[in-house]
């Protein structure tokens, strides 16, 4: 008779979780060189209402994303991101992320490539976020607001405001303006190429930021995120991401704002991205030590090889369909 009882030293994601454990004592060197000011700022842009956009950084620099509010309408705004490697082979992937570390991003935390990398790219460094202004009094759990999800699209919104909605922006359309502003999307001279290239990467779900949220079953049991509305954050409120690669952070100024009106009148707000170089370099390209994809592959291919694993096409005729 199998046991139905819980037992965490079987659990594969809790094994899981326990094979990323981060040195904590490497990030609070990191998170230092703010405390006491030794890093140096690169550059800062802006994410303006409606846009998407790409923003670099090497390996060893901090990338901060700020709210502003109450320099504008008071609003906290909504964003989604995205880490890619510059030759975009590599992306934060949410397959791999959350299996290891869960829908909700936490300090020390890391965001990690898909299968045949498994690389942490970024590892959150700084979370600002005013959590005394969220709660859920219906359940007594904490409000997060960040979780790795889908992005809003012209599907999704017209699945909420019917066919006209396909003129409205979406997070997904602000994903590929940025992805067409990484020089390795425009060094790709067919343009058919380039859309089928650009709507893969941009259709990779991302992090939601300043976006309050649950991952728990409604009243069916059906788990999915349950959204809360946005309070305003002071000014400063901020994320830091420790860039461990080269990269770029793909971002959207999502168009629901904070979501405290209806999406038709949402009025989004700037972001603010800084770059900051912490002279402290990665301790390692590789954290996990694992075989990569390019050795294990093979050995899946050899399986098919030697006969161990079948791969037969599969035609309609493959079935032995009874016929009437």
């Amino acid at each position: 008779m199998s046991n139905s009882s819980y037992n965490a030293d079987i659990d594969p994601v809790e094994q899981f979780a326990r094979g990323v454990k981060p040195n904590k004592e490497f990030y609070d060197k990191v998170i230092t060189t703010k405390e006491n000011g030794t890093r140096e700022m690169i550059y800062e842009e802006t994410l303006h209402p409606h846009t998407g956009d790409a923003f670099y950084a090497k390996a060893g620099q901090v990338i901060r994303i700020e709210q502003r509010p109450h320099q504008h309408n008071g609003r906290t705004q909504i964003s989604d991101i995205l880490f890619f490697t510059p030759d975009l082979e590599q992306w934060s992937d949410h397959l791999s992320t959350t299996a290891v570390e869960g829908f909700c991003p936490q300090i020390y935390g890391g965001l990690w490539t898909q299968s045949k990398f498994m690389e942490k790219i970024v590892t959150l460094v700084a979370d600002e976020y005013p959590y005394e202004l969220l709660s859920d009094p219906e359940n007594n759990m904490k409000v997060q607001h960040m979780f790795f999800a889908a992005h809003c699209s012209k599907e999704y919104n017209m699945c909420a405001y019917g066919n006209d909605a396909v003129h409205m922006n979406s997070c997904h359309e602000n994903f590929i303006q940025a992805l067409n502003r990484v020089p390795a999307i425009a060094a790709i001279k067919d343009e058919e190429e380039r859309r089928k290239r650009v709507q893969f990467l941009a259709d990779r779900n991302d992090l939601n930021i300043f976006q309050p949220n649950q991952i728990i079953p409604d009243r069916e049991g059906v788990t999915r995120g349950k959204m809360f509305l946005s309070p305003s954050v002071p000014d400063g409120t901020g994320l830091e991401f420790y860039c461990e690669k080269d990269l770029y952070l793909i971002a959207s100024n999502c168009p629901y704002a904070d979501q405290n009106l209806p999406f038709h009148e949402a009025k989004p707000n700037p972001i603010y991205i800084q770059v900051f170089e912490t002279g402290i370099k990665p301790y390692t390209n590789d954290h996990l030590g694992m075989v990569k994809g390019d050795e294990w592959e093979k050995l899946v291919y050899e399986k098919f090889k030697t006969g161990e694993k079948e791969t037969s096409v599969r035609t309609p005729d493959s079935y032995n369909l009874k016929t009437k």
